[in-house]
């Protein structure tokens, strides 16, 4: 009797040990920030900062092209994308498209200038 209640309690805290393995969570997402800025405004009214709202950035898979995440910036002229650790083609924060690298829990910050 205690060998099969020994060979019980085994069997589920192996079970336990196996399932927990699925149940790992995957590392963090990590971010890329994008400001456009419009040239314009900041020479009509001296702020360095003067956002570009309405300005269209997407996130593309370089390996088959597809979008990954896609948005136009905000009132401040900014846009932030949350996405897996990865490589990954930025369009639109820039004149060609960038490649860039996401870290989990970090944030990659792009600034652009529109003239």
């Amino acid at each position: 009797m205690r060998y099969l209640f020994f060979l019980v309690a085994m069997a589920i805290m192996f079970v336990n040990a196996v399932g927990c393995s699925y149940l790992q969570s995957s590392p963090p997402n990590g971010k890329v920030s994008v400001q456009a800025v419009s040239w314009k405004l900041v020479k009509k009214l001296a702020e360095p900062n003067a956002g570009l709202s309405g300005h269209k950035v997407s996130i593309l898979n370089p390996a088959d092209k597809s979008v990954v995440a896609s948005g136009t910036t905000d009132s401040t002229g900014i846009i932030e994308f949350d996405l897996p650790p990865g490589t990954y083609t930025l369009i639109g924060a820039s004149d060609e498209p960038q490649s860039v690298h996401i870290q989990s829990g970090q944030t990659a910050n792009f600034k652009l200038v529109v003239h």
